[in-house]
């Protein structure tokens, strides 16, 4: 497996790996069509984009020159920002993925549901074999194990809630709008709600099936959000679009600014050349995501680690026995 994350690469260069939808469907044709390549799956979120393969025997292959094909980047200039391991190392990492310590946020509260997506939409592509398929079903066992065990401190774990915090800490913000109607989004209006802010929500006009808005949140057309900016005290921005949501040329039409600024997303869906704006810039906070956690990661997690450990060994070790059981068997 190969992987772009935090550790080693900011957020502008970690834009450069965040997959389209589009882009997903091209990876998983290409893995289709490599007869050496026996499974893959892709796991893209804000922190991270990893992607897992499973090989014939006797085959190396890097799965970081897939990842640049696809995006298009130069695999040699870009390799300062990616780490690829094998064997057990890959095993072990998505463990601790799936477990929540491998996030700029200790303990993610959302990591789980995003391993287990991401296998399953590889499933639904036809790109996993028999290994793939056991490896990440343990790898989401242990992270519920994980999260039943430890205590993470719950109540500050997840982006979303990192995000509702910093507008807690502050007595001037009132009325705050979400743009998103995500995972992230729907999450951020629930704990505004929670801490008494007055929360609308953007939601897309063409947007089929069942919309799911908080309950006591208020909506808007997306289309609307630059006509309405000027109401709000904050803006929070949880989307997966590959433009931005606010973009600072659109933002010098905007008669009143927000307070404050705060993107959940990658790539950024706020243009942080807002920042820049000679009129404006010096008055508004800019928070993206990077600057949300930048602390978290400096915190000693040593004891926590050492119980963490135990249960993936445990999910690890009965990988590894139906494993052997497979290849005494010559199952595939």
């Amino acid at each position: 497996m190969s992987y772009i994350d935090h550790r080693a690469a900011n957020i502008d260069e970690r834009e450069l790996f965040t997959f389209t939808s589009s882009e997903v469907c091209r990876l998983y044709d290409r893995i289709r069509q490599d007869n050496k390549i026996l499974g893959g799956v892709l796991i893209g979120t804000c922190n991270r984009t990893e992607l897992y393969l499973s090989l014939q025997e006797e085959t190396y292959l890097d799965p970081f020159e897939i990842i640049c094909e696809i995006k298009g980047q130069n695999p040699v200039e870009m390799s300062r920002v990616k780490k690829t391991l094998v064997g057990h190392d890959a095993i072990r990492h998505l463990m601790m993925v799936s477990a929540g310590t491998e996030s700029q946020i200790w303990g993610d509260a959302q990591i789980i549901s995003q391993v287990r997506d991401a296998a399953r939409v590889a499933k639904e592509e036809k790109t996993t074999d028999s290994i793939l398929n056991v490896l990440f079903r343990n790898a989401v066992s242990a992270g519920k194990k994980v999260k039943t065990h430890i205590d993470f401190k719950i109540s500050d774990n997840s982006t979303a809630l990192k995000a509702v915090s910093i507008l807690s800490e502050r007595d001037d913000i009132e009325k705050v709008l979400i743009i998103g109607n995500g995972m992230i989004g729907r999450l951020v209006g629930e704990n505004l709600v929670w801490k008494d802010f007055q929360a609308t929500m953007t939601l897309r006009q063409f947007k089929t099936g069942a919309i799911s808005v908080p309950r006591k949140v208020d909506t808007v057309p997306y289309s609307e959000r630059y006509d309405v900016l000027k109401e709000f005290d904050a803006v929070i921005s949880a989307t997966m679009s590959p433009h931005y949501t606010l973009n600072h040329q659109e933002m010098k039409e905007v008669e009143v600014w927000p307070k404050v600024f705060i993107d959940l997303a990658v790539p950024r869906d706020i243009d942080p050349k807002i920042t820049d704006d000679p009129d404006r810039g010096s008055s508004i906070e800019y928070y993206d995501l990077d600057m949300i956690s930048k602390d978290e990661v400096e915190e000693s997690k040593d004891e926590q680690m050492m119980e963490i450990n135990e249960i993936l060994r445990e999910f690890e070790e009965e990988f590894y026995r139906w494993y052997d059981f497979k290849t005494t068997m010559g199952g595939k």
